[in-house]
C-alpha cells in the first residue's frame, strides 16, 4: 500500500473516532511516535495524516505544547467545495440553477427562524439595497448583503457557509461580464422587498415562492449580460 493511501487511511479512522466520540475538542493528541504504533504506520504517514487533519481543520498545532483536536467551523468544512466551484468556472446558467433550488429554501427556513436582532439585520439590508437603487451606484455589493442576510438569519451556519462560497463565485462572474448591461430595476426591488416581507411574516411557504419568482427575474438580467459577453468572443 501507498504511503499515501496508508495516510489517508490514518484520517479516516481519525474522522471515524471523533464520529464514536472517542476523541472530542480539546483533546491533545499522543506524539507521533505513539501515533505510529496505535495506527501500526510509520511515523511519515502520521506526519502526513495530522497535516491533511489540520487542512480540514480538524487538528491544530500549537507551538510547545501539541496537536489538539479541534471542531471545524462551517466555513472550513465548505472550503473545499468553494476551490471546486472556484476552480471549474461554471456557466452563468448553472449557478443561477444552484441559487433557484438551494435560495428558496434558505428564505423558508429565514421565515421560519426569523428572530427580532434577523428582522432588525434584514431591514437594514433591504433599505441599503433600495438607497443604492435609487441613488443610481453600484448594487452588486448590497445586492449580495440582502441576500446573505437571509441566510444569516436562518441560524444555520452551514447554510450561511454555502451562500458565502456561491455569492463569492457570482461576485467573480459578474466581474467579468459587461456590468454596464446590468442594472437593477424596479421588479429587482420589488423582488427583494417580496422576499422581505414574506420572511417578515413568517410564512415559510410565501418566502420560499417570492424567492424563487424573484431568482427567475435574475436569471434574466444575468442571461442578457452573458450572452452579450459570449457573442462579443
Amino acid at each position: 500500500m501507498s504511503s499515501e493511501r496508508i495516510s489517508q487511511r490514518v484520517v479516516q479512522q481519525f474522522q471515524q473516532m471523533m464520529r464514536e466520540g472517542v476523541l472530542h475538542h480539546g483533546d491533545k493528541l499522543p506524539a507521533e511516535r505513539e501515533l505510529a504504533e496505535q495506527f501500526s504506520v510509520s511515523r511519515n504517514s502520521v506526519r502526513e495524516a495530522l497535516r491533511q487533519l489540520d487542512m480540514l481543520g480538524l487538528v491544530e498545532s500549537r507551538h510547545g505544547e501539541g496537536t489538539f483536536v479541534r471542531q471545524p467551523t462551517a466555513s472550513q468544512l465548505m472550503a473545499p467545495f468553494q476551490a471546486v466551484i472556484e476552480l471549474s468556472t461554471p456557466a452563468v446558467d448553472s449557478v443561477m440553477e444552484f441559487r433557484m433550488a438551494f435560495e428558496p429554501g434558505v428564505a423558508s427556513l429565514a421565515a421560519a427562524n426569523l428572530t427580532p436582532d434577523g428582522e432588525e439585520m434584514l431591514t437594514t439590508a433591504l433599505l441599503a439595497f433600495e438607497r443604492a437603487v435609487d441613488d443610481g451606484g453600484p448594487v452588486e455589493t448590497v445586492d449580495a448583503d440582502f441576500h446573505l442576510a437571509v441566510a444569516r438569519v436562518t441560524g444555520n451556519t452551514t447554510v450561511l457557509a454555502v451562500h458565502t462560497a456561491v455569492y463569492q463565485l457570482l461576485h467573480d462572474m459578474r466581474s467579468r461580464l459587461d456590468r454596464s448591461s446590468y442594472h437593477p430595476h424596479d421588479k429587482t426591488v420589488a423582488g427583494h422587498r417580496a422576499v422581505y416581507d414574506a420572511i417578515v411574516a413568517r410564512d415559510p411557504d410565501l418566502a420560499g415562492r417570492v424567492m424563487r419568482e424573484h431568482l427567475a427575474d435574475v436569471a434574466g438580467d444575468l442571461r442578457g449580460p452573458a450572452a452579450r459577453e459570449v457573442a462579443a468572443e
